[in-house]
C-alpha cells in the first residue's frame, strides 16, 4: 500500500486508475464552491468505468451529489444523517458508467 499526499483538485494519477475512492470529512476543507467541484471532477476522472465513490462529510453533500451527477455518475445517492460519528454526517455514493 502507498500513501500519496497532494491536492485533491489536481490528483497526480492517470484517467481511470482506481476501482473505488473514499473520502472522509475532507472535501469541505476546500472553501470555495468551484474548488470543491474541481475535486469532485478529479474523483470522477481517476475512477475506472464501473468504479464506485463514497464521500462522507458533514457539509456540502448536496453539492457533491449534484456535481457527481453533472459529471456523468450514475446511481448517485445521498444518505440521511448518520449519527455514529460527531458531527453527524451524510454519505454520497455513485458509480461511474
Amino acid at each position: 500500500m502507498q500513501v500519496h499526499n497532494g491536492d485533491m483538485r489536481e490528483m497526480p494519477f492517470g484517467d481511470g486508475t482506481f476501482d473505488a475512492i473514499v473520502s472522509s470529512n475532507a472535501i469541505h476543507n476546500i472553501y470555495d464552491r468551484e474548488g470543491r467541484r474541481k475535486a469532485i471532477n478529479e474523483i470522477v476522472r481517476v475512477l475506472k468505468r464501473g468504479g464506485q465513490v463514497a464521500l462522507l462529510d458533514f457539509r456540502h453533500t448536496g453539492e457533491y451529489a449534484q456535481d457527481l451527477r453533472a459529471a456523468g455518475m450514475k446511481n448517485v445517492a445521498r444518505s440521511g444523517l448518520v449519527f455514529w460519528i460527531l458531527p453527524p454526517v451524510r454519505v454520497v455514493t455513485g458509480t461511474k458508467s
